[in-house]
């Protein structure tokens, strides 16, 4: 992964996944910085948000997906 910043673009490399706190910890290394993502409930929303078009294009296909193997 990459994280593009006004510093420049770095590579961030996840070194492990584990609940923690009000929710899911995501530890990694950001270029040389040792850093952890923490997702709570409170971001359900704008994640939701962000991945609105791949959630659709998914439902759309397993739609499609589901149709087809009922008319066999």
């Amino acid at each position: 992964m990459r994280v593009r910043s006004p510093i420049g673009d770095l590579p961030f490399t996840v070194t492990g996944v584990h609940r923690g706190g009000a929710g899911i910890v995501v530890d990694g290394e950001l270029g040389t910085w040792a850093s952890h993502i923490e997702i709570g409930l409170g971001d359900v929303p704008m994640l939701a948000r962000a991945l609105r078009g791949p959630l659709v294009a998914a439902a759309v296909v397993g739609a499609a997906a589901l149709l087809l193997a009922s008319r066999r």
